[in-house]
């Protein structure tokens, strides 16, 4: 019998959030996120403004949260998928790898309550083989960051007297 069996345990869990956290960090679960408290309009027209600074063309949007409070779940969260496409992007990437065509088109995400929202971005994989696609997918998830902060940006208010 051991007589620090609480050490094995100790050990043991340091290795399963060691290994847990770099799976995160490794791009299993790659998001660019970031919090606002702003209005959900003023989330979503930020997030179209700065998308067509950025080139990019919004091809749907999907209205989750509003879609199951029409089902009668009145308190759901807002969810809002908004779906983008550059075809330039889009043309190269593919040129360099043609699966993934998997992955697109891509998408920014709202999800929260009244004022407390969460935007984020499933960031691109930069790790391939390809150099010149790790130097695309580093540019495009540029973008998306720049775009993401934007939409959490807090817009200074008219002074008031």
């Amino acid at each position: 019998m051991h007589q620090y069996p609480h050490i094995f345990v100790i050990i043991f869990l340091s290795l399963f959030l060691s290994f847990h956290t770099h799976a995160h960090a490794s791009g299993q679960n790659n998001n660019y996120e970031i919090s606002s408290d702003k209005s959900l309009q003023d989330i979503l027209e930020d997030i179209e403004f700065a998308m067509t600074e950025h080139n990019l063309r919004i091809v749907d949007r999907l209205h989750i949260g509003q879609a199951i409070k029409l089902r009668g779940n009145e308190d759901f969260p807002d969810y809002e998928v908004i779906l983008y496409c550059n075809l330039t992007f889009a043309q190269k990437m593919l040129e360099l790898d043609p699966e993934l065509i998997n992955t697109c088109p891509g998408r920014v995400t709202v999800r929260g309550k009244a004022n407390s929202y969460i935007i984020s971005a499933p960031l691109w994989p930069e790790q391939n083989t390809d150099i010149r696609l790790n130097e695309l997918m580093h540019a495009l998830n540029n973008q998306l960051i720049k775009i993401v902060d934007y939409a959490a940006l807090e817009w200074s208010k008219p002074y008031e007297n």
